[in-house]
């Protein structure tokens, strides 16, 4: 601490001075003075945002929405501040921000009705009255009833039709109930309009339940005038709401004061279980299944069960209430997937460890397509599921039994894992060919074997790999001159598709297809 004492004793900085702290910061911690936060701020907006006045060496930088310090000074609330940097440091005070703010939104947002007024008649700014972003908007949005209804004497407002009855909206989007009380019982709003900034046809209560707002859904759910059935546009219930927004208790008090059905859907077929999966809140889900047990295995219009959304979702605590609750595994999806091909697929190892060690599920079975788990996990380059899949947990044999099944196309594991570039799974699926003894050469319904589709794009390393592992036995050359059923060889389609590195380098391991 000399530096602090020595700027003290020799500059007569006070202890307190925002100089000093930036001296400090530059010369002892080798702090940046111009670092932003996540909102991009930096010290100085802070400063101004708290009512420091020695900001004055950095009074013009903005934040990353264009925003000056006179602005967040505005924002505090603090006159004096406001005022000083208006008439003694000239600070510009008719500017916007990115997102459209002035000092007078600012100050709407401060609770300082004085620092409004004297913005507005002392400095002569702009009201906002009908501009977006309007004053009247951000006083509902913080909750400022007092600066409305001066906004509202002053420039005469018809609050209940402004901009199509969007105020009650934002108090209910920012959670100001005592706002929305005094909006709903002084002015002519009908409860159950929808949203008029968007065609989501969302009301007052679709919003708080959305948003978790207990306290505005109760209030809001004790107007007898209030339909707790209304649906948006694309169907959901404030069930459905409750459950993005992860909020039991809301949902308890739909269900058990408003008798609320748990099995209604929206549009795309989706309960609120459904929801409650996709967003992950095993509260909701224990819940739900509770009071309405035809919602353990319902379907969405996709044929998804709740289990089938927790997989998406790569929920496993969720996963292990529902088969504790004996949900039928077995159902696939209209894209014909199973709990097993959405986790190796997505890369849910853990997933897969739980249905397979517990002898739930047959890791061998296939989708729609033909495709086994090992197949789309090589696809998909989930090394660790791959290794896992073709790992040896007792006698000598793979978790899988069908190493080298062909899709529908003829394609294997090894095929997709070629296709799609991933050279460390074809290391892996190689080698346990050798230990099984099943000949990697094989051809998909095109004749294409595993090589064509590396060399056809134009996946050097993954061509190096599958070579590397062919490299003294008699299926090395075998891959590198077949033809597939056009009479195309490896370096043939590497040459069609404009892969010049690929063409170089099997024109190098196998010059004699250079002439074919």
């Amino acid at each position: 601490m000399k530096l602090v004492q020595y700027l003290i004793n020799n500059h007569q900085l006070p202890l307190t001075s925002f100089a000093l702290l930036q001296a400090v910061r530059i010369n002892e911690y080798k702090l940046d003075p111009q670092f932003k936060d996540s909102d991009g701020m930096q010290a100085v907006h802070c400063a101004a945002q708290v009512g420091a006045i020695d900001v004055l060496d950095l009074l013009h930088s903005t934040d990353d929405n264009d925003t000056l310090p006179i602005h967040y000074a505005c924002a505090s609330g603090v006159i004096q501040l406001v005022t000083f940097l208006i008439d003694v440091m000239k600070c510009d005070v008719t500017t916007k921000n990115k997102i459209n703010y002035t000092c007078v939104t600012e100050a709407c947002s401060s609770d300082n009705l004085d620092l409004l007024k004297l913005l507005i008649k002392q400095y002569n700014l702009n009201p906002r009255i009908f501009s977006i972003g309007s004053s009247q908007e951000i006083a509902v949005a913080y909750g400022h009833v007092h600066i409305l209804e001066w906004l509202r004497q002053e420039y005469h407002i018809n609050v209940a039709s402004f901009k199509n009855g969007a105020l009650p909206f934002y108090a209910a989007q920012y959670n100001r109930l005592y706002c929305l009380k005094h909006l709903l019982n002084n002015y002519s709003f009908d409860i159950n309009a929808t949203d008029p900034f968007n065609d989501t046809q969302s009301t007052l209560l679709h919003i708080a339940c959305q948003k978790g707002h207990v306290a505005i859904v109760l209030y809001l759910t004790s107007l007898p005038q209030c339909d707790v059935s209304a649906k948006t546009s694309n169907g959901s219930t404030v069930l459905h709401l409750s459950c993005k927004s992860r909020s039991l208790p809301i949902l308890k008090h739909l269900v058990e004061e408003h008798q609320l059905d748990l099995t209604i859907k929206d549009y795309n077929g989706m309960a609120p279980v459904h929801v409650a999966c996709e967003e992950g809140s095993l509260s909701i889900v224990k819940y739900i299944i509770d009071h309405s047990p035809l919602s353990l295995d319902m379907t969405d219009s996709f044929g998804r069960t709740p289990l089938l959304i927790a997989a998406f979702s790569k929920n496993l605590p969720i996963i292990r209430y529902l088969n504790s609750k004996n949900c039928n595994i077995s159902i696939l999806d209209d894209k014909g997937f199973n709990v097993i091909h959405i986790s190796a697929k997505g890369g849910s190892l853990d997933i897969l460890r739980f249905f397979i060690d517990g002898r739930y599920c047959n890791p061998d079975i296939t989708d729609a397509f033909g495709r086994t788990p090992l197949y789309l996990s090589a696809q998909e380059g989930h090394l660790e599921i791959v290794e896992y899949l073709l790992d040896s947990p007792s006698y000598n044999k793979p978790r899988v039994e069908l190493v080298d099944k062909p899709d529908s196309n003829g394609n294997t594991a090894l095929h997709a894992a070629c296709s799609q570039g991933h050279p460390d799974i074809v290391s892996t699926i190689a080698g346990a060919y050798k230990s099984l003894n099943i000949d990697i050469y094989s051809i998909n319904e095109k004749r294409q074997t595993p090589l064509h589709l590396a060399a056809a794009n134009g996946h050097v390393n993954t061509v190096v790999s599958l070579l590397s592992a062919t490299t003294g036995t008699r299926n090395h050359e075998k891959l590198l001159g077949a033809v597939d059923g056009d009479g195309c060889s490896p370096l043939h389609l590497a040459c069609q598709n404009g892969h010049y590195r690929m063409t170089l380098y099997l024109s190098e391991v196998y010059p004699a297809n250079v002439y074919s």
